[in-house]
């Protein structure tokens, strides 16, 4: 039995406890925790943003440490998962831990190397770090020895962890460290609100142990307005500075954002619109970005920051008097999180805006505020025997203690509740498969292993869960200063020496690109194309009790007893609205695909129309393509998929299990996922480049292995819920949800959405955003061109497109043949003066020759639009005549710029100005 140390003294008082630290008043969930935590029972602290979590467990924990005997170990670990949580909690926290005489210390990636040496010679009382830090101290011999004595743990923002693979590697490491220390751990969990609190609670402690659930049941009022704006992101931005302006506030606005394209998008476009003071925030800018951001947030300066979910977590950010949302934020635990930074004293309303230009999110957003009225919340779906995680932690574990048993390694590991399901047999495998690559020995006949030579490099490669996607440094060469990152992914994709991109809320030009140093060297740029760099990362799944209730929304607003902003519902002509009891299915038998509009939410949707697909494909004999999103499901094929067909297909029975995982075979998205497990199992080197032939390759390699087993695993937790797939085919083959098919010569409204499947800035020409339209022809008449006579090469000038008259003649020989190129083709006027000259051109000169006069014609016979029209990037003369010729109007003409531009974007691999 492990010592639980000294008794608890009961003469602590909670008013005399927190009154010297300036607590006049207890927040609920601090008188609820603290004496609790004061009895040294295991718990899990669930409130919302600014209701003193921290403060509840701190406060108490260190009193008991300033009467436990001192012996110049650690003490506390506090574990957050992020550093800039790391240097708030230390911020906030270390007036509380001298008052007790105690030393408080953190460690992160960002601590240097003088100060991780100072934690390992002279250890503090309590330690700040994150999980990733955590299993690197978990081989060190000092820094084993400084944990020794620990006896408590506090894990900050559980909910963040809950559903990722770092919380299992959390779940790990915890109980490695209950090995490591001579005391039995208290563990406290801090979470903003969860639908799966016992889950939760469990996962804190692991399998063996109770939990005490601790929740604050008062319920914050939230004054949040959802509007909807007709039009396009650039209205939006209009409607957003005009809100804020007629508020007239002092403090800072947060203005969330799901995405950081979206966030670099928007925070462009109200530079352009207002002078509004716009800062930007998100993970993917540099660490000193950031900071300089969060300080302008502490001094409550006026503006706005644009952020995504790095200011998501509990940052102490000062007053926040108004927080907006642009779309929806998908689900009910985001919003409370992000809304939650307004008004931060618990005793007002926070203060929010959703807006939007999406029907969907408009009514996503009520359904969102109406989950909040009841208390309903997200289940957070924990990871359940994570493969590459456990390979990890078992290389360290021999790392850690040396030679180990395999009922050891197994005792241990089950212990933590995200491996409670294991069998003995996937731990063998997986250390088969770490001998095979030469990671550790493995013994099969004493059933032992241990270290090897390549442990070491392999274990301090793969710290990190997260998908390994190379980084590129973004340097700015005239502020001589880093700004941010980008994937490695589009800067193979866009990285060209003069192209344009946006980061940090601005344009930026590529002058070279570096790959021995993994850096972009950029200038500021005035006035160009935009092109949104694009970070991995999954789009937020919406919750089937969401989709469930937009469907119901949908209803209400049909019948009249409910009435919202778009009119999408309205104006639908169908006789069944598509609702939580209704699939409506629309074929459009000229377009060889159906929609079926589904309320069930992503995974769901995600289960059925692979399912669907595959299915389908069998029985036609033709390939059926399918993309679904929370509220539809599109299938489309060269076959004509038939009611008949459609209905006995989704009335069968299937084990869904079998049917997806063989759909799932050579598709980008299982490549993708072996390639990236690959790398976690060490079976690829860590700074390999993606490539899909080799990806393929391990899969057929490593599929009868934990490997493979693992790809699928994640992709099923990410992507997929058969559980309540097989309810919904269940309720659809009883009739309990009825079908509706529909034959129509036109999709409605509500299919459009997945229709228009491109990415959120790049949409279809049909469907293009008039935003996107605008900085288009912006960018067209900005371009700077050379203008040349193509008869006698003597006249030339550079005009920008606005500059351009509509009638060109060449006032030496008076020709009507004017062409042009880019400004800086000094070439073409010489190779056009030697033509007229009578002397022979080469074959290259004879081919710049030919497309010139292409270029005069299209010039003479169309005037200035002609010129408008090549200064589209990508854009030859032969394309040109095409755009030309089919012209309709002006809209329509800047649309098929812009498509010529994309397709050749996707032709080249590469974007510019």
């Amino acid at each position: 039995m492990k010592d639980h140390d000294q008794t608890i003294p009961s003469n602590l008082p909670l008013d005399s406890l927190f009154g010297k630290f300036g607590f006049s008043k207890l927040t609920e969930i601090q008188k609820k925790a603290s004496p609790i935590i004061l009895q040294k029972k295991d718990c899990l602290v669930i409130a919302p943003t600014g209701s003193g979590k921290t403060e509840c467990s701190v406060i108490p924990i260190f009193s008991l440490l300033k009467n436990s005997k001192q012996s110049g170990k650690i003490k506390t670990l506090y574990i957050t998962p992020l550093r800039a949580l790391n240097r708030d909690v230390f911020r906030r926290i270390t007036n509380y831990a001298h008052e007790n005489q105690l030393t408080i210390k953190i460690r992160h990636g960002d601590t240097s190397q003088k100060d991780r040496k100072k934690i390992t010679e002279n250890p503090p009382d309590v330690l700040i770090t994150t999980p990733e830090t955590l299993v690197i101290l978990l081989t060190q011999v000092k820094m084993l020895n400084a944990l020794s004595d620990l006896e408590w743990i506090v894990i900050d923002e559980v909910h963040e962890l809950l559903s990722s693979e770092r919380g299992s590697q959390l779940s790990l490491s915890v109980e490695r460290l209950e090995l490591n220390s001579k005391y039995s751990l208290t563990k406290v969990g801090l979470s903003a609100t969860v639908g799966n609190f016992d889950e939760a609670g469990k996962f804190v402690v692991g399998t063996k142990r109770k939990c005490q659930i601790i929740r604050d049941t008062s319920v914050r009022k939230y004054d949040v307005e959802i509007k909807y704006v007709e039009g396009t992101i650039s209205d939006v931005a209009e409607k957003i500075i005009e809100y804020v302006l007629e508020l007239k506030l002092d403090s800072p606005i947060l203005l969330f954002t799901n995405t950081r394209g979206e966030a670099e998008f928007l925070a462009s476009v109200l530079k352009q619109k207002s002078s509004v003071p716009i800062e930007l925030h998100h993970g993917s800018l540099s660490k000193e970005v950031r900071e300089e951001t969060e300080q302008t947030l502490r001094e409550g300066k006026h503006g706005i920051v644009v952020c995504t979910s790095s200011l998501e977590l509990g940052l102490d950010i000062g007053s926040v008097e108004l927080v907006i949302h642009y779309g929806s934020p998908r689900q009910v635990s985001k919003f409370v999180q992000r809304i939650g930074r307004s008004k931060h004293n618990r005793d007002e309303s926070a203060q929010g805006l959703i807006i939007t230009n999406n029907p969907d999110d408009e009514f996503e957003a009520q359904a969102i505020l109406d989950r909040i009225q009841e208390g309903s919340i997200e289940e957070q779906k924990i990871h359940d025997g994570s493969l590459d995680v456990l390979a990890h932690h078992l290389v360290g574990l021999s790392m850690q203690i040396g030679e180990i048993t395999v009922e050891q390694a197994f005792e241990l590991v089950t212990k933590a509740y995200s491996f409670r399901n294991l069998k003995i047999e996937d731990l063998i495998d997986v250390l088969d498969l770490l001998d095979s690559n030469y990671l550790i020995f493995f013994d099969r006949t004493k059933m032992t292993y241990w270290k090897k030579g390549g442990s070491f490099k392999y274990y301090f490669e793969n710290l990190s869960t997260i998908p390994d996607i190379l980084k590129f440094k973004v340097f700015d060469s005239v502020g001589k200063k880093i700004i941010g990152s980008l994937d490695q992914r589009f800067v193979g994709d866009h990285g060209d020496s003069g192209n344009i991109f946006v980061l940090k809320g601005s344009q930026w030009r590529i002058l070279n690109v570096d790959e021995k140093s993994f850096s972009v060297n950029v200038e500021p740029f005035r006035g160009g194309g935009i092109t949104v760099p694009y970070w991995e990362g999954e789009s937020i799944p919406i919750d089937y009790k969401t989709a469930r209730k937009v469907g119901n929304f949908r209803s209400k607003v049909k019948n009249g007893n409910f009435t919202l902003t778009n009119n999408i519902i309205e104006k639908l002509n169908f006789d069944k609205i598509p609702d939580e009891n209704n699939l409506v299915i629309e074929s459009n038998r000229s377009q060889g695909s159906i929609v079926i509009h589904s309320c069930l939410g992503t995974k769901i949707n995600s289960t059925l129309s692979t399912l669907l697909s595959s299915i389908l494909s069998s029985m036609l004999g033709s390939i059926v393509d399918s993309r679904s999103d929370g509220y539809r499901i599109v299938l489309s094929s060269n076959s004509r998929i038939s009611e008949k067909l459609f209905i006995e297909v989704i009335k069968d029975d299937y084990d869904l299990q079998s049917v997806v995982s063989a759909s799932l075979t050579g598709t980008h998205n299982v490549n993708w996922k072996t390639w990236c497990v690959a790398k976690k199992f060490g079976v690829v080197g860590r700074g390999a480049i993606y490539e899909r032939k080799s990806a393929r390759f391990l899969y057929e390699r490593y599929s009868k292995t934990a490997l493979v087993h693992e790809a699928l695993r994640e992709l099923f937790h990410d992507k997929y819920d058969l559980k309540n797939s097989e309810k919904i085919l269940k309720k659809i083959k009883e009739d309990e949800i009825h079908l509706t098919w529909l034959e129509v010569d036109q999709y409605s409204k509500l299919a459009l959405p997945i229709l228009d499947h491109t990415a959120k800035y790049y949409s279809s020409p049909a469907n293009l955003d008039k935003g996107i339209l605008d900085l288009v022809k912006a960018r067209l008449e900005k371009t700077k061109h050379r203008l040349i006579c193509a008869r006698c090469g003597k006249w030339e000038r550079v005009f920008q497109t606005s500059e351009v008259k509509n009638l060109l003649v060449c006032p030496y020989c008076k020709a009507r043949q004017i062409t042009a190129t880019y400004y800086s083709d000094y070439d073409l006027p010489k190779i056009i003066r030697k033509k007229h000259d009578g002397k022979r051109l080469t074959a290259d000169e004879k081919h710049k020759y030919d497309r010139a006069w292409k270029v005069a014609s299209l010039v003479e016979n169309f005037g200035k639009i002609a010129i408008t029209v090549i200064s589209g990037y990508g854009v030859g003369a032969d394309t040109a005549a095409r755009i030309l010729r089919n012209m309709v109007d002006e809209e329509h003409l800047f649309k098929q710029i812009y498509e010529a531009e994309r397709q050749y974007v996707v032709t080249r691999g590469f974007w510019d100005s």
